[in-house]
């Protein structure tokens, strides 16, 4: 599988989002999207995004960038990591209507899960079949 992954290089979250990511037995390649400019270089661009999108908010406010490119977000399986569990925080992410949400805090474990069962799914085999690398 072909992933996009937005996750700032300096922040912790965003190289153990990385790392899991690129764990993942099915990944074939990844786009690593180092800063904002970048990311919306992608959408902007008419070239079709990979299938999947990664995409770490650090805060809010890029919560409202991705909102702008929605319209790009909904032609791809799409997965957003939000900075907190806050009541406001998720209402903006569900509002992006990503198909699957985590959040900065966990191991990401469920993120390369996620990735693993759509593979497996796009291959016509069970999700048990394709697990994560150590």
């Amino acid at each position: 599988m072909n992933v996009l992954l937005y996750a700032a290089k300096q922040t912790e979250s965003g190289e153990r989002l990385k790392r899991s990511i690129e764990a993942s037995a099915s990944l074939e390649a990844l786009v690593h999207c180092c800063n904002m400019p970048e990311l919306i270089r992608h959408f902007q661009t008419p070239d079709p995004l990979p299938k999947i999108v990664v995409l770490l908010a650090a805060n809010r406010q890029d919560l409202k960038i991705f909102e702008a490119y929605r319209f790009r977000l909904e032609q791809v399986f799409f997965i957003l990591v939000l900075p907190a569990a806050d009541a406001e925080t998720v209402a903006c992410g569900h509002q992006l209507r990503p198909r699957f949400i985590a959040y900065q805090d966990s191991d990401f474990s469920e993120v390369c899960a996620v990735l693993d069962r759509l593979e497996a799914r796009r291959d016509g085999l069970s999700s048990g079949d394709k697990p994560c690398a150590p």
